[in-house]
């Protein structure tokens, strides 16, 4: 440690050592990294009142409080709950930001969580799914950027993949946003969920005809192979029963 925690003049209250042990939950490293944070904050003010590092003859009176102690824990990460309220909190802000497309905001939300300890494939696993929502077609490569992102926080792990979640949050803030297809597909699954009685067949020209049998049924009859027109086919492709429905525009 940089810093004697018991250094001569240094004081702990009881109930800053109580705080400790709870928090830190049988962590002792935790617990000395956030208490040598918490001196050493303090030795820091003290020094900037008595810029001589002395009162007197003696050495400077650290005294460490619960509240103090709160604060170098802080800035130790511990207080960061991977499973509590604070990690939703924190991404749900990040996501947020990039939909916003404030990238000084996305970047302080993603270094808190790395910083705070939090899995970097958990992070990155949110970016994959926030290409396809939020993004979507307005850049379909931000998609391809997600996922070797997660790639690349795998092969190398923290600390040096936090620049690549970096880079692609950057990315997502400053691109395009498109819930065009995230609202389309929310369209059709609640279509699927409101019908009532059986679901509707597959149209018999769409069906595929592997076998003699289904060929006399009239699987696959009339179907167009799109190739073979060099004009547009006019042909359905949904069930009779949904004929005219835009799941896009709905």
């Amino acid at each position: 440690m940089n810093v004697d925690i018991c250094r001569p003049g240094t004081y702990i209250e009881q109930k800053a050592l109580s705080t400790i042990a709870y928090l830190c939950d049988g962590d002792a490293r935790a617990g000395l990294n956030g208490l040598q944070l918490a001196v050493q904050a303090r030795l820091a003010t003290t020094n900037v009142s008595h810029p001589n590092g002395q009162r007197g003859d003696s050495s400077p009176r650290i005294v460490v409080t619960e509240e103090h102690v709160k604060e170098g824990l802080q800035r130790s990460h511990i207080l960061y709950d991977q499973a509590g309220e604070e990690h939703y909190n924190c991404i749900s802000a990040l996501h947020k930001s990039m939909r916003g497309s404030d990238e000084n905001a996305a970047l302080y939300w993603l270094a808190r969580m790395l910083e705070g300890g939090e899995n970097p494939l958990y992070v990155a696993r949110r970016l994959v799914r926030f290409a396809s929502e939020d993004i979507g077609l307005a850049d379909p490569l931000a998609l391809t950027q997600a996922v070797s992102a997660y790639q690349g926080c795998h092969f190398i792990g923290m600390p040096e993949c936090e620049v690549i979640l970096a880079q692609c949050v950057t990315y997502f803030a400053r691109a395009p946003k498109s819930v065009e297809v995230y609202g389309a597909y929310n369209n059709v699954k609640a279509s699927l969920r409101s019908h009532k009685g059986p679901l509707p067949s597959v149209p018999l020209h769409l069906r595929n005809a592997p076998t003699r049998l289904m060929k006399n049924l009239g699987y696959g009859k009339n179907y167009k192979y799109n190739p073979m027109f060099n004009e547009p086919v006019e042909q359905d492709y949904l069930p009779e029963e949904l004929k005219g429905i835009n799941f896009f525009h709905s």
